[in-house]
């Protein structure tokens, strides 16, 4: 029979494909990484789901009244200090997925929101002339230890980004072309913090006085820890007198200018 069998499919090509066509056979190595990968989104997807479905839930039973905003917001803790949180007054999801560090370099805690650093700290730096192309910047006069608190970012909120490029071009036409250096975003690139105004005083320290310096050098002694709608600030390690506290931007400062990164 086996002749026979192997003797008729040769004589019919057609049906001999047919057959082999219906014999199931195994999964390649590929279609095995694709369901993985399939399996992946789905959880994301599902996970996206959830998120709105709380979120269309918040929003629902927003309360009327001045705790409206706070009470329609939630904030979900995921492992290794991850979140997923949404702010209903502005309409931001914000997926944090950096770690918030480990037991190596642990973070320090953030203040209550609208707390202000010691006066020992604030009387420990000064705001002066650096003497060259970063203009301005915040140098120690006393010694301070790690992870003290300088301050939150501060500066005029701004919801759109409409709003900060009419603002933008329109302080540039009458003052500056930097005038952009002192806009710091809260969530990616919704709403922003625009602190020029804040930057003229320099008669006492705040956060927006830190100039740049690459994470990766000895110069980049301060740290920023995002914290709902605030910008918390921080020393990364002791600092002597005499040096001058910066903090990385963060690539996305300098993309497009990288000529003028200072």
């Amino acid at each position: 029979r086996t002749e026979k069998k192997h003797e008729y499919r040769h004589r019919d090509p057609d049906r001999a494909r047919h057959a082999a066509m219906a014999t199931p056979h195994p999964l390649p190595r590929s279609n095995a990484r694709t369901e993985k990968k399939h399996d992946r989104i789905t959880r994301f997807r599902n996970a996206t789901a959830l998120i709105f479905n709380l979120t269309a839930l918040s929003a629902a039973k927003r309360p009327i009244g001045a705790d409206a905003a706070a009470r329609a917001c939630f904030q979900i803790p995921l492992p290794g200090g991850r979140s997923v949180s949404f702010d209903s007054d502005t309409g931001v999801l914000r997926i944090d997925l950096e770690p918030q560090g480990d037991t190596d370099q642990p973070r320090p805690p953030v203040p209550v929101d609208g707390s202000c650093p010691s006066p020992q700290t604030l009387q420990s730096i000064t705001v002066r002339d650096t003497g060259t192309a970063r203009g301005y910047g915040a140098f120690a006069t006393a010694s301070l230890p790690r992870h003290s608190f300088l301050g939150f970012y501060e500066g005029e909120i701004v919801r759109t980004r409409e709003e900060l490029d009419r603002k933008v071009y329109e302080r540039r036409q009458s003052i500056e072309a930097g005038a952009m250096d002192y806009v710091m975003s809260v969530d990616g690139g919704v709403t922003f913090l625009d602190g020029y105004d804040r930057a003229q005083d320099r008669s006492v320290f705040s956060p927006v006085h830190l100039n740049h310096e690459d994470g990766n050098l000895p110069g980049c002694n301060c740290i920023r820890l995002l914290e709902g709608a605030s910008i918390a600030f921080f020393t990364s390690r002791d600092i002597e007198p005499g040096e001058e506290l910066c903090f990385d931007y963060g690539k996305n400062f300098w993309r497009g200018r990288e000529d003028v990164k200072i």
